[in-house]
């Protein structure tokens, strides 16, 4: 009960802040800090209640932004129905991905993953080239329409952040959440029991590539400028990895906490120590991952065990 009244008022004060006149500056941080929490949200959702590591996730995020810039600028539509649209489009390449590649375990699936990633990220870069037309426009990217609104996303970063978050608890609190985490502990044995593995690992590899689908839409049109080695850059997934697993795996908070505390110290040591910022970086996730192997949501246990010993 403590914890939902923390979070409503968290929420709250998130709301009032635009209004009450937060620097630029800190709206920049927050918008890119909500980002990465539902980023890491949505990779925890079909990696870490799983066991599957994902390094795919970027392509729907590439694809959502690619989708909603060509919709907005090619096709005129409106930025809701170009993201939605971009949502859908990601949905589809999802499943057509799905069935082979979540027939895959351990690490063979992450390689195919992998592969995926950076394959459609050289299609991205070379159709136009490869069938004379003008359409992703290779490395010179794409410009879209400016808006200096920077408060909408701010508040479109926030609420699909939320959704993420109430939804990942949904999940977390049913029987699919019940489902994804004994296949997480052994497939064989869900099987045996009467889980329908691949229709439960197939659901929430959909929903979490809406969600980056769509986030990666939003993200194209508050930056106005996207090129293929941003949206699909390997290195998001890397981000989104890290993140999760820094604030633990598997559970409601760990990504929340994960990519607050990351995008923190980036910040900090970023602006302090610009060239050598990312060993001080390196250090402390390595100094945390020891201290805390299950991760920053463990200090929660850690106070349980505490307050009983005492």
């Amino acid at each position: 009960m403590k914890s939902l009244f923390f979070t409503i008022a968290v929420f709250i004060l998130l709301l009032i802040l635009p209004v009450a006149g937060i620097d630029r500056y800190y709206m920049r941080f927050l918008t890119f800090l909500f980002m990465w929490i539902a980023l890491s949200q949505c990779w925890n959702l079909s990696s870490g209640y799983t066991g599957y590591i994902d390094f795919g996730p970027v392509v729907y995020f590439g694809i959502g932004a690619y989708s909603t810039s060509i919709s907005m600028t090619l096709f005129h539509n409106n930025f809701f129905l170009s993201t939605i649209l971009g949502g859908f489009i990601a949905v589809v390449i999802a499943f057509i991905i799905a069935i082979p590649t979540l027939k895959l375990k351990g690490a063979y699936f992450a390689i195919a993953t992998f592969a995926f990633a950076e394959s459609f990220k050289q299609i991205v870069l070379s159709f136009d080239r490869t069938f004379k037309v003008n359409f992703f426009k290779g490395s010179h990217g794409i410009t879209l329409p400016i808006s200096t609104n920077y408060t909408l996303f701010y508040y479109f970063m926030l609420i699909i952040s939320l959704i993420l978050f109430i939804l990942t608890y949904i999940i977390d609190k049913s029987k699919i959440g019940l489902s994804l985490k004994a296949i997480r502990e052994s497939e064989e044995t869900s099987e045996l029991i009467g889980v329908n593995t691949f229709f439960n690992k197939i659901l929430v590899y959909l929903i979490s590539s809406f969600f980056i689908s769509t986030i990666g839409g939003i993200y194209a049109y508050w930056i106005t400028y996207i090129t293929p080695d941003d949206v699909f850059n390997i290195h998001k997934t890397v981000q989104m990895v890290i993140m999760t697993l820094l604030g633990g795996i598997g559970t409601i908070w760990g990504p929340i906490m994960g990519a607050t505390f990351l995008s923190i110290i980036y910040e900090f040591f970023g602006t302090e120590f610009v060239e050598n910022y990312l060993i001080i970086v390196g250090i402390i996730i390595i100094i945390v991952i020891v201290i805390f192997p299950s991760g920053l949501y463990g200090l929660k246990k850690w106070k349980k065990f505490l307050k009983q010993k005492i």
